[in-house]
């Protein structure tokens, strides 16, 4: 193995002196080996193969078979900000090839075209997505990103207060707090109705008690229930404050309207989902979106197109406007990088499913949010809460069933469990005592569905 041929050739499996001393072991040579397949014999009669699978077909078939070595792949009845969901073997792929992995900030456009294309191709992907103007090339999570959004609002309308929908992530709300509060910016909430959605009449009277720089709005809200974000955009805009939304789970976007269309002035959220594994925790994709007239108080970079001098392609950083480029007193942020390999994983994930495949996708985790709902409920332990309301891939159920018994129950099984609410979460008129966000993606394939069925009956 050390030989010198095997140095010279480090390309070639193995060496003609190793090749001899494989046949010398089994006793024979090649010519012999070669004689077996003369006639085309192993095909005589034609290939006896299964039926073609499609690639997420084949990988749970592959998990199943190396179950028996290990534990088989799990799936999760837990959603609250973080989603598992299958992700195409071309996609890890491409986005670890070397010249990725590797690469830095480019700081000089020269050198780092391949960056700054697979930059601009993520922000194009994600001003399509959120139907808005402009989008940078990506901050730390989506809980940065909202609170970045806010800290935006603020520059633009000036007033020291904000609002925010109950029903907004905890985390997400709690991020919000830290980065404004420091700068003597009120953060005050609005309250949910009893439908699980933001309540329009608190949020008329809260707009009409004083100003406010924005309003945010998360849909799929922390509930999995989907707002009325075209009702909302009118109401906070006939008081002269920008509106902002806000999602957790990506995957939405393939389904449910944003932007434009429905009045934002920024959309923020989080890209774990497009092609992002769970990985303990992160590091996580931050989306943030705007309208161009906003573009000076946007934070983060963005990377545009343009020509050299000689009229052929050219990618470049358009805006840079942070604190290791600027005055600090001018820097719209203090986000000093971006994810630059999380959202070029992002831009092959979208790439590769297509316009088509993203939503059917997200039609998909909708069925089968639904279909994991009606059997919970056919078990006679569950019932759901916010029965008036559209969800997306999470909802809230109660139970009898206590959280540790949920627990143990679902224990034997390749599967996350559901989210146990705090108290006080949903509306205290529940007749059963415990609550849960349960959630379903694409990995909770029916086999196993009527498993976690079985355990909780």
């Amino acid at each position: 193995m050390q030989s010198t041929e095997r140095n010279r050739f480090s390309f070639i499996p193995a060496t003609v002196d190793e090749q001899q001393a494989m046949l010398q072991t089994i006793g024979l040579q090649f010519d012999d080996i070669v004689k077996c397949f003369a006639g085309n014999a192993c095909v005589e009669g034609g290939l006896n193969l299964p039926e073609g699978l499609t690639e997420d077909q084949m990988v749970e078939e592959w998990d199943a078979m190396m179950s028996q070595n290990s534990g088989p792949r799990k799936a999760s009845l837990l959603g609250a900000g973080a989603y598992m969901h299958f992700i195409p073997a071309v996609v890890p792929h491409l986005a670890s090839l070397p010249g990725f992995v590797t690469a830095y900030t480019p700081y000089q456009p020269e050198i780092s075209q391949g960056t700054l294309q697979s930059l601009f191709e993520f922000q194009s992907f994600m001003v399509e997505l959120t139907d808005m103007e402009l989008a940078n090339c990506s901050m730390y999570d989506g809980a940065s990103s909202t609170a970045e959004a806010m800290l935006m609002a603020h520059r633009v309308k000036k007033a020291d207060r904000v609002l925010a929908a109950a029903t907004v992530s905890p985390a997400y709300l709690a991020t919000v707090r830290t980065y404004l509060e420091p700068h003597g910016i009120a953060v005050d909430v609005v309250r949910m109705d009893g439908n699980g959605q933001l309540s329009m009449g608190d949020l008329e009277s809260q707009l009409s008690f004083s100003a406010c720089s924005a309003v945010l709005v998360q849909s799929p809200n922390y509930l999995g229930i989907v707002e009325n974000l075209s009702a909302i955009g009118t109401v906070v805009h006939a008081h002269d404050a920008l509106f902002v939304e806000s999602f957790t789970e990506a995957m939405a976007l393939g389904l449910l309207k944003y932007g434009v269309g429905t009045g934002a002035d920024v959309v923020v959220g989080e890209g774990q989902s497009l092609g992002l594994p769970m990985a303990f925790g992160g590091p996580h994709l931050g989306v943030f979106a705007t309208l161009k007239k906003y573009n000076r108080e946007f934070p983060g970079r963005i990377v545009g197109e343009s020509v050299d001098t000689k009229g052929r392609q050219a990618f470049v950083m358009t805006l840079r406007a942070r604190e290791q480029d600027i005055r600090r007193e001018k820097a719209t942020s203090n986000i000093c990088s971006n994810h630059a390999l999380n959202a070029l994983t992002a831009a092959v994930y979208l790439g590769s499913v297509g316009e088509l495949g993203f939503r059917a996708l997200a039609c998909e985790n909708v069925a089968k949010l639904e279909k994991l709902i009606r059997g919970l409920e056919s078990t006679g332990k569950f019932t759901r809460v916010f029965k008036q309301s559209a969800v997306f891939n999470e909802a809230v159920v109660a139970s009898s069933i206590a959280p540790e018994d949920v627990r143990s129950r679902l224990s034997g099984l390749p599967v996350f469990p559901p989210l146990a609410l705090a108290r006080g979460v949903v509306p205290e008129v529940l007749e059963m005592p415990h609550t849960y966000l349960v959630c379903a993606t694409e990995m909770l394939k029916n086999s196993l569905l009527e498993q976690v069925l079985g355990a909780l009956s």
